[in-house]
């Protein structure tokens, strides 16, 4: 899966190559060290992840002097953002929905409601946070405030250490891990049935254009 810095990089070495090829003494080759830099991309299987490690009473320490002033200290404040924590139960943590989303007429109101993945927790905090100091964070201080949100999100006790081995574990209890499916017409290819990830391009509706007197 890409993302945009990879697309980047991708670019940048075919343009590169291209013009170090075609035209001598323009451009160079980009070293293997640039590419690396930029190759930080880890899918949901959670292969590749860095040697970080990072408990929850360590995130606690670095969430509050980092984190608190915009989620607020029990990462349920919507006065800045969108909650992180809220809106979940122990049987979604059990079963892999939330239950609520469901429900008709029902408001999502957080962020682990629909966080399917560890590695978006970890990438978007990494990336993303804190608010104004984006990509300031260690991989360890990463590793530890996502352990700590996921404390107060009660997927995890107050005795987690979150590392290569252990993220494994947090994933499988994430409450929406389930939650997402690819069966649907947005998503191009062969049906899921079919070991694609699509429904092999079938509309997720239907209707008449209406071009003049149409119903309010």
């Amino acid at each position: 899966m890409f993302r945009w810095p990879e697309l980047t990089a991708v670019l940048v070495l075919a343009v590169s190559l291209t013009a170090h090829g075609d035209y001598p003494g323009i451009g160079r080759s980009v070293t293997e060290s640039e590419i690396v830099a930029w190759d930080t991309d880890i899918g949901p299987e959670l292969d590749d992840l860095p040697d970080a490690r990072g408990s929850v009473s360590e995130g606690r320490a670095i969430y509050l002097a980092r984190c608190a002033g915009c989620h607020g200290v029990d990462g349920r404040s919507a006065e800045v953002f969108y909650p992180l924590v809220g809106g979940t139960t122990d049987a979604d943590i059990a079963g892999g929905r939330v239950a609520s989303l469901r429900e008709s007429g029902v408001a999502v109101s957080s962020t682990i409601m629909l966080l399917p993945t560890l590695t978006t927790l970890l990438d978007y905090t990494a990336r993303a946070m804190p608010f104004g100091e984006a990509g300031s964070l260690t991989h360890d201080e990463v590793f530890a405030v996502s352990a700590y949100v996921l404390h107060l999100a009660g997927v995890v006790d107050d005795a987690f250490v979150l590392d290569p081995t252990t993220a494994a574990l947090a994933q499988g209890r994430l409450p929406n891990r389930d939650g997402f499916t690819t069966d649907h017409g947005l998503w191009p290819g062969a049906s899921a049935q079919s070991g694609g990830m699509g429904n092999g391009g079938i509309p997720d509706a239907s209707g008449e254009r209406c071009m003049s007197d149409c119903i309010p």
